[in-house]
């Protein structure tokens, strides 16, 4: 059999026939060369990415100090500004351990499925096939809630910065709905007809987000008086629950946290648009998660000390508690709108290549057959816009579906955006816990490219045990007693995702999901 010195080799070839062939070769526990081959359709994409293109989609996909700022209001009542920050440091901890985890993976076998693919590698045989699908609904309900509150979000951006610059504005709902489809509409026309733009509009986000971070930041700490004090800051706990005990408030307040800190796969996903991505892509994870929890601490820090009227975070001008910091702190209308601009303009234009992430996902999942019409439709890629367009729609109208919910209750809708972190976990729960099983997590002799080393297994496990005890505090309501428009209705989502999976497997995926494994099969090692 062919192998490299390392054990692990990853090849990619393309068949000059009716089929495009992707070729994974790895190791498994008894030492035997196995290939993966995924049947991709006639044609693939084309590498239009670069290492910064795809550190823009990461990076428009968490935006890490700009998302800290829309949870200001949780500085008043849910453990107050101490709790913000050092919860951030708690959580931080774990996610940046989740993202070195993701970039050893990704070094051993890049794939644009990701926590399929790996699920599918290093599960037992037997329930290979059901875990790997059960992951990657997971992954896909993760990412289309993601990408759906990011519209809403925007929604409420625009409606923002309408309210500020006429206090006597009224919104209505439909107002947010329209907001709403518009963004999503822009999003799935720039994915379908703008393909070869989208790494210049990654490129263009890391500019925007990066750059009026800065300016944001800079003009808080010369325009912020007075100042709080450093006892506001790091130990003046309030508690506005109603729970009585400040040691639940404090894992309460590890949303802002998680929120900003993840979606760790999205760089994967474009691991067939991107030049050497065992390389490439734990570069992206490691160094760019890395970056950007070091910003958000900064981040958070600048936000404490420069909150002028913590009061009027409560009620926040346009429901965003960041626009009130500008206009209570910044002593300047024309300054403050110019900071809420850059918010505004910077996340529907972040919202592309988030779109773009979540697309590339679900059509390698459909490609393995996992929904109907999935290999032909959902999985295909149009080869003269060079875009999967199905998988582009499917994700669109999944997200302007679930806008619906504007309509009928603004819980149920809170619910939705927030379940991508818990659908993230548990997602990502499958493949941490098949690699912990493994006597060689890799295979015999590999040695990944970003090696964790003998730390690997241990972090493996501290991120799974993580990834439940996050997943049920996002679940748990923040404030009690608990009324209907107050509940967490995270679990009943949870509980939707779990029925659709059980459903399609049993109607669809059972008789069709199928990733090929051949063993003991000689391969040609190509030279890269």
């Amino acid at each position: 059999m062919s192998s490299s010195n390392d054990g692990s080799n990853y090849q990619e070839k393309k068949l000059k026939k009716d089929v495009s062939a992707r070729v994974q070769v790895i190791d498994t526990e008894d030492g035997e060369t196995c290939r993966i081959i995924e049947i991709r359709g006639k044609d693939g994409l084309e590498r239009n990415f670069d290492i910064w293109g795809v550190v823009g989609v990461v990076y428009s996909s968490i935006a890490t100090p700009l998302t800290l700022g829309t949870y200001l209001s949780t500085v008043i009542g849910v453990g107050g500004a101490p709790f913000f920050f050092y919860s951030y440091l708690f959580t931080g901890f774990f996610c940046l351990l989740t993202a070195y985890s993701i970039a050893e993976m990704a070094s051993v076998n890049p794939h644009s499925s990701a926590m399929v693919y790996w699920t599918h590698l290093y599960a037992p045989k037997n329930y290979a096939r059901f875990l790997a699908y059960a992951s990657g609904i997971l992954s896909c309900a993760c990412w289309i809630f993601g990408a759906t509150a990011t519209s809403f979000f925007i929604s409420d951006l625009v409606l923002g910065v309408a309210v500020m610059r006429n206090p006597e504005y009224v919104s209505q709902t439909y107002h947010y709905y329209l907001v709403f489809l518009a963004n999503t509409l822009l999003s799935a026309v720039a994915n379908i007809f703008a393909v070869k733009w989208i790494p210049f509009i990654a490129r263009l986000v890391n500019y925007i987000f990066n750059l009026g971070t800065l300016f944001t930041l800079v003009a808080l700490l010369a325009r912020a008086h007075p100042k709080q004090t450093a006892s506001f800051a790091f130990t003046e706990v309030t508690n506005l629950t109603g729970w009585s005990s400040n040691g639940v408030v404090f894992f309460l307040s590890i949303l802002p946290g998680v929120s900003a800190l993840s979606l760790f796969d999205g760089a994967c996903h474009m691991t067939d648009e991107v030049p050497n991505p065992k390389k490439n892509i734990p570069r992206v994870i490691s160094y760019g998660y890395t970056g950007a929890f070091l910003v958000g601490l900064v981040a958070i820090l600048v936000y404490n000390f420069c909150i002028v009227s913590a009061d009027n975070l409560l009620d926040p001008v346009g429901g965003i508690p960041l626009f009130q910091l500008y206009v209570d702190s910044l002593h300047n209308d024309g300054l403050a709108l110019t900071c809420a601009l850059i918010i505004a303009i910077g996340f529907p234009i972040g919202s592309v290549p988030v779109v773009t992430s979540a697309s590339r996902l679900l059509m390698s999942f459909a490609d393995f057959g996992s929904i109907p019409y999935g290999v032909k439709v959902f999985g295909s890629v149009n080869p003269g816009l060079n875009s999967p367009v199905w998988a582009i729609v499917f994700v669109s109208v999944a997200e302007a579906l679930i806008g619906l919910l504007y309509f009928a209750s603004s819980a149920a809708l809170n619910a939705v955006s927030g379940s991508f972190v818990s659908a993230m976990y548990l997602g990502y729960s499958i493949p941490f816990l098949v690699l912990i099983l493994r006597k060689d997590r890799f295979g015999k002799g590999v040695k990944p490219l970003f090696n964790l080393g003998t730390w690997g297994r241990p972090i493996n496990i501290i991120c799974f045990i993580w990834f439940f005890f996050a997943s049920a505090w996002t679940c748990v309501p923040m404030y009690v007693p608990v009324t209907a428009s107050g509940m967490n209705y995270t679990v009943v989502v949870l509980f939707a995702t779990f029925v659709i999976t059980v459903t399609n497997w049993y109607l669809y995926a059972k008789q069709h999901f199928s990733i090929d494994v051949f063993e003991k099969m000689e391969i040609q090692v190509l030279e890269s």
